[in-house]
Formats: structure tokens, sequence, C-alpha cells
């Protein structure tokens, strides 16, 4: 099944049509299933609420609020929602809008969950304007969409060039984010030495595993406080933090502020 340009199974709440970007909302039920289908266009999904599952090419996806996914064009795929009311910000660009800003299509052949802060952080600013849409909006949104295509597009062509067992570590703390594997356990997973291990990281992102798994921590922290009234003791206890002392040292250490700061500044 093909959805064309604009369409969306669910329930698409708003929608703004901006000479080839479509920026929309749609609403998923609970416990709802959605038929294997791909869309005409190249399209971003940024989860507001509520959790999904995606199957595509006998691989999986969960996705939760705060995750970023790149679909490109013509990908079947299937999702099932099973929390309650599940929302998605969708912004999704025509052939014509890729061809007039980039001079060619997007280089990316499969559906990608981001875990790029700055690929986020750009989304959030994207759902800002959609939110509180002006006459200066238009050309907010295009820029920060051109400046979203560009981060995913060189965090994509560097991934292609990871060692199988540094993408597999890394797709596992990215997924497993609230549990806490000792060195021992990564190895086991990634099936090399912990002493391997630990120098293809440090040598392929400049930062030790431990130090990539607590950033990792915090920007889901960072979902939660955003969109969320969670309690941060909750909040640290569902991150894998040992209490939310803890959680408050690291996410400032990283942030610059601490958590509540963070959240009020929202």
């Amino acid at each position: 099944m093909r959805l064309e340009s604009g369409e969306y199974f669910g329930e698409v709440k708003q929608s703004i049509n901006l000479n080839g970007l479509t920026l929309s909302k749609s609403n998923y039920a609970k416990d709802s299933s959605l038929p294997l289908h791909g869309h005409q266009n190249p399209y971003f999904c940024y989860v507001l609420n509520g959790s999904y599952s995606e199957h595509y090419n006998k691989k999986a996806l969960i996705c939760l609020a705060g995750d970023v996914i790149f679909h490109q064009a013509e990908i079947e795929h299937s999702n099932d929602f099973n929390n309650d009311l599940s929302t998605c910000f969708n912004l999704e660009m025509s052939k014509t809008w890729l061809e007039r800003v980039f001079e060619s299509d997007v280089k990316m052949d499969s559906i990608i969950k981001t875990t790029d802060t700055a690929v986020q952080n750009t989304i959030i600013k994207l759902h800002t304007e959609f939110n509180n849409f002006d006459t200066l909006s238009p050309l907010m949104i295009e820029g920060l969409m051109i400046e979203t295509l560009v981060l995913l597009s060189r965090n994509y062509r560097k991934e292609r060039f990871y060692p199988n067992y540094i993408r597999h570590v890394k797709q596992y703390i990215d997924d497993q984010y609230y549990n806490n594997p000792t060195l021992s356990e990564l190895s086991t997973i990634c099936k090399v030495s912990p002493e391997h291990l630990v120098r293809g990281f440090k040598s392929t992102f400049n930062i030790t595993i431990g130090d990539y798994a607590r950033q990792v921590k915090v920007k889901n922290s960072c979902n939660k406080l955003k969109l969320t009234n969670q309690k941060l003791a909750e909040i640290a206890f569902e991150m894998g933090f040992s209490d939310q002392s803890h959680f408050n040292r690291v996410f400032k250490k990283i942030m610059g502020v601490t958590p509540l700061e963070y959240r009020l500044a929202k």
C-alpha cells in the first residue's frame, strides 16, 4: 500500500503545506496496528508521546517519545501501537523540494532512528515553529529542515564505516539506555575482547563507552523532562541512575544545568 503526499494512517489533527514541505501531527489509538505500507515522499517522524514498534525488512525498531525516525520514500513498513494514545509529528519532503534544495535525492536507503542530539534539537525547533506559526515561520522551517537533513546525512555516511562490533554495541546502548551493562557483558554481546572494545570505541567516537552511555541516558532524560511531568526521582530510576543525586550530578556535568533548571527553561 502506498500513501500519497500528506497521507498518514491514524487521525491527522493539524497539517501545514509549505511549497513542498508538509508538516502534520497524527494520533494513533491504543493497541492499533498499521498494515504494511510505504510513503510517496521521505519524511521524519518525531514521537511526541506514546510508543510503537516499526517493522521493515525483517527488522524491528522500538520508537519511544522523543525519538526521531527518518523514513526513505517507498520503504515498506508496518506499525504496532501498544500504549495509550500516541502522537507523531511528521515532516515530509517532496521530490521537487529536495531537488531544488540539494540538487539530488536524499542518499539514505532505509529507515533510521537517529540518536544525534543535534538532529533532535532541530526537530524540536521545527515543532515549536509549527505550534507558533507566523509570517516568518516558512523561512525558519525551510532552514531548519535543511539543517536537519545535512546533520543526518553526515552521520549516516560516517556510521556506514563503523566496524560491525562498534555498531552493534552502540545500538545496544542506544536501545537499552535504562540498563547498566558491564564491559564484560558488552564485549560478550559484540564478540570481541574488553580491551579491543574499549580501544575501538574510543578510537571511533573519541569518547569512552561509559561517558557515551551517560550521554545517552541524559539525552533520553531530556525527552522526559520536556515531554512529561514525571517526578525527577522517577526519571532517575527509569534511566538507570543509582538515585536522584547521581542523576543530578551527571546531568549537570553534561548539560551545564540541573534537571530541574532544564525543565523550568523548556
